[in-house]
Order: structure tokens, then C-alpha cells, then sequence
């Protein structure tokens, strides 16, 4: 407010003194916007006192200072981005004939977009719009028959544009495996084949998104994902936090599947990878932990037994998450704890408070409440839920294919294991089979865990 105050200040900006008066009067009163004070009656009364109040005059007021204000955030964001201010001071300089300046000016520009390291599709965008410049400069200075950097523009343009083609069909892909969602994504699959074909070892931004493209399209094959470690961890410091984060991601996408088709040592390497990347400071969403991230990682450590890595776990980050979600994820989390130390009563008055305010949280805690009724003897109780999660299944649109048919199964199976613990079948060498045989199925190790018992 004191910045916005400041700008409004500036005649270069602004040569309304009202429009000032307004702002420095909205911002008396800014801790209680909704203060009756800045009724359009009250604030047209104290910048014209003796005038009778005009609602016209008043809305031409207010839709000037908010176009201000909108250039004022735009100078800010514009003044916070060194490498545009740059590009923009160069292409002033050539447009205006200022040789020696504007050389200088992009030998600036230059040293701006190499000196952080990153080797991003940014960096290649930026690199192609130099080279651009570049060309532009040297060819009207001299014969057009020069090749005068023709080859950068177009090898930098070139890569920027398949490092984020490439990105972001991968989270194509991802999404259509996660989500009920359709994609056409026939250019794309043209411009793998040239990709797959390629060699691009040099270029990070491009050969670590071919290895998620080879994850996300190979399952079984193990060696994929650790070359995808590998290639993260050598490369790491060429891109932004964000999207290091954002390939830890993808690696983790292909965890979750595994664990979901009950593939072998699955969560434990999920959980190794929650790991480092708390370790690297990478399960941030900006300033916070998601509460997606923060319910994974404490469900994935708790099924495999790391029930102190989990306490200190949540203990450590709970002030890391939004506060608007904070409160609903340690609730959850906490229910977690206490059903995996078995203190079903105590899970059960948590997970009762739980909001389910996100599809997956839904899922999640509907299949935890659906063990702990289970544990504790609960069947009629189980039995409304059986029918209750069947029916959203079935009505809810935004979960996907895949999501469904995981849950369904997981009924199924809950539902077998039920008539078993009720005497109402056995547990034989055929029934274990069938459950097995049974994919993709989410929790596997609790309903091993349940056949174990139920067999004894």
C-alpha cells in the first residue's frame, strides 16, 4: 500500500490528485475493508465535502485507480525480472540507433541469463530471443549472405520449444492416468518418435523428460526409474527448485502405480524417495507442503512400519502446511498414527472430523475408516460404508478409470474378507489366489496383512 501510495505520488504516473486522495483514503481503512467507512457514499463525502454525491462521478473514480493499480503490479512484477528489464533495455537501444549502448546492453543481457547455471526451457527461450537480437543486429549492419547467428536462433528455439513440448505431454500422460480426462495428443506422439530417435545427452531439460516419458510408458521396467534418479541427481542444479521438484513427482507417479498393481519393495522405494527429496527441501508448493504430499508420505512410512519416522515427520512439518488445510491433514495424519499403533477408537474419533474437501482425501479416508471398522468388530457399520463408498465410486465423475477400478477391487476384496472373519466362507489356497490375482488393488499390504490372520 505504502509502495502503491508512492507510485500514485510520481506525476509521471499518475496527475489525478483525487485519484491520490482515494487511495491514501482506502488505505486508512485498509484493516477493515469492509468497513462501512468506504461505502461509495461516505468516501465520495471526504474528497468532495461540499458537493452532493454522484454515483457516475464515483465509478469513473474507482475504475481509474484500479487501472492504476494494475500498472502498478505490472511494473513491480516487470521491475522484479532482471532478464526482461534487459531484453527490454536492448531492444530500445537498437531501436534507437545506440551502437556502442545497446552492445553493452546485450553483452548484460547475456551475462543475466547464464549467470544462475539454469539450463531450463527458460533458459533456452531466453538464449533463442538474445540470438534473435543478435541476428537482427548483424544483419541489417552487414551482407545478409552472412550467416550472422541464424543457426542460434534456431537451435535455441528449436530446443526451448521440445524441452517444453515434452514436459508437458509428459504430464499429459500422467494426468490422463490419474483423471477422467481425454487429451489429443496425436501431434505429440509424431514429435516423440523424432524425440526417442534422437540424441540429446547434452541437454538435461530434454533427456531427464524422456526418461519420465519411458517411466511413465514401461511399468516393469525398473531400470528406467533409477536411471531417472541418476539423472535428476547429476543434473539437478540446471533447473529451478520447482521443477526438480515437479520430476520428483513424476518419479513418485510411478512409485504409486507400482504399489497399486502390489509390485514388490514399491513403498519402501517410494518412501526412500520422500526422503530426499525432504532432504533437498523439494516437498514445497511454494511456501507450504501440499496436504496430498504430506497424507502420501505419512500413509507410505506408516505401511511399512516407520511409525517414529512418521511421528517426527508430522511434528516437523505441520506448520509447513497452508493453515486453510493444516488442521484437516494433521487430523488425518494423526488417525493414520493411531490406527497403525492400533488404537482403533482413537482413529476412529479423528478420521469423524476429517473434511473430505478433495477427491483423494475421499478415497483415502473412507478406505481407512473401512479398516477400522474392520479391526474393531464394526459390521453393521461396515456394511453401510461398503454400500455408501460403492455408490460415490460409481456418481463421482473426476476420479479415474484407473482410480475407480482400484477402490472397487479393494471393496471386493474387504467384502471377501469380511464373510471369511464372519464365518460365512473360508480362507482357501483358491480364495488367496483369487485376491492376488486381484490389480490393481489399493492397500495390499493391510489385506495381506488380513489373510495372514484370517488363515491362522
Amino acid at each position: 500500500m505504502k509502495d502503491f501510495l508512492l507510485y500514485l505520488n510520481a506525476d509521471f504516473f499518475n496527475k489525478n490528485e483525487q485519484l491520490r486522495q482515494l487511495a491514501i483514503y482506502i488505505s486508512k481503512h485498509a484493516d477493515d475493508l469492509s468497513s462501512a467507512s468506504l461505502s461509495k457514499e461516505k468516501t465520495f463525502k471526504s474528497l468532495f465535502p461540499n458537493d452532493a454525491f454522484e454515483e457516475t462521478k464515483m465509478r469513473y473514480l474507482m475504475s481509474d485507480l484500479t487501472k492504476l493499480l494494475e500498472n502498478f503490479l505490472t511494473f513491480i512484477a516487470f521491475d522484479e525480472d532482471d532478464f526482461q528489464k534487459k531484453l527490454m533495455l536492448s531492444k530500445n537501444l537498437y531501436k534507437r540507433n545506440q551502437e556502442k549502448y545497446f552492445l553493452n546492453a546485450l553483452e548484460e543481457l547475456n551475462k543475466s541469463n547464464t549467470k544462475d547455471g539454469l539450463r531450463d526451457s527458460n533458459f533456452f527461450f531466453n538464449q533463442y530471443l538474445i540470438e534473435e537480437i543478435t541476428y537482427n543486429h548483424t544483419s541489417e549492419k552487414r551482407n545478409r549472405s552472412i550467416d550472422s547467428s541464424l543457426q542460434e536462433v534456431i537451435d535455441n528455439l528449436e530446443t526451448a520449444y521440445l524441452s517444453k513440448s515434452i514436459k508437458y505431454y509428459c504430464e499429459m500422460l500422467n494426468r490422463s492416468n490419474i483423471l477422467q480426462v481425454k487429451y489429443n495428443l496425436s501431434f505429440f506422439d509424431e514429435m516423440m518418435k523424432f524425440l526417442v530417435k534422437g540424441s540429446f545427452d547434452d541437454i538435461p531439460a530434454i533427456k531427464i523428460y524422456l526418461c519420465i516419458y519411458e517411466t511413465l510408458k514401461e511399468l516393469d521396467n525398473q531400470e528406467n526409474y533409477n536411471e531417472l534418479l541418476r539423472l535428476i541427481d547429476v543434473n539437478g542444479q540446471y533447473f529451478k527448485n520447482k521443477e526438480l521438484r515437479d520430476m520428483y513427482v513424476f518419479a513418485q507417479n510411478y512409485c504409486i502405480k507400482r504399489i497399486n498393481k502390489g509390485l514388490p519393495k514399491a513403498l519402501e522405494q517410494i518412501y526412500d524417495l520422500y526422503k530426499i527429496m525432504d532432504s533437498k527441501d523439494l516437498l514445497y508448493e511454494g511456501n507450504y507442503i501440499s496436504q496430498p504430499d504430506f497424507k502420501n508420505i505419512v500413509t507410505t512410512a506408516l505401511r511399512i512400519g516407520e511409525v517414529e519416522w512418521t511421528i517426527d515427520f508430522v511434528k516437523k512439518h505441520k506448520e509447513n502446511l497452508n493453515p486453510e488445510f493444516k488442521e484437516n491433514a494433521f487430523t488425518y495424519s494423526m488417525a493414520w498414527i493411531e490406527f497403525s499403533q492400533k488404537k482403533y477408537k482413537e482413529a476412529l474419533r479423528l478420521l469423524l472430523r476429517v473434511e473430505f474437501n478433495d477427491v483423494y482425501y475421499h478415497l483415502d479416508s473412507k478406505s481407512l475408516l473401512l479398516k477400522t471398522y474392520f479391526e474393531m468388530d464394526e459390521t453393521e457399520s461396515l456394511l453401510s460404508l461398503f454400500d455408501a463408498f460403492k455408490i460415490y465410486l460409481k456418481r463421482n465423475k473426476f476420479i479415474s478409470e484407473f482410480q475407480r477400478e482400484t477402490y472397487q477391487n479393494f471393496l471386493s476384496v474387504a467384502s471377501k474378507l469380511l464373510k471369511v472373519k464372519l464365518g460365512k466362507i473360508k480362507m482357501t489356497d483358491e480364495l488367496k489366489r483369487e485376491i492376488f490375482n486381484t490389480s490393481p488393488l489399493a492397500d495390499l499390504s493391510w489385506i495381506k496383512l488380513k489373510i495372514d490372520e484370517l488363515s491362522r
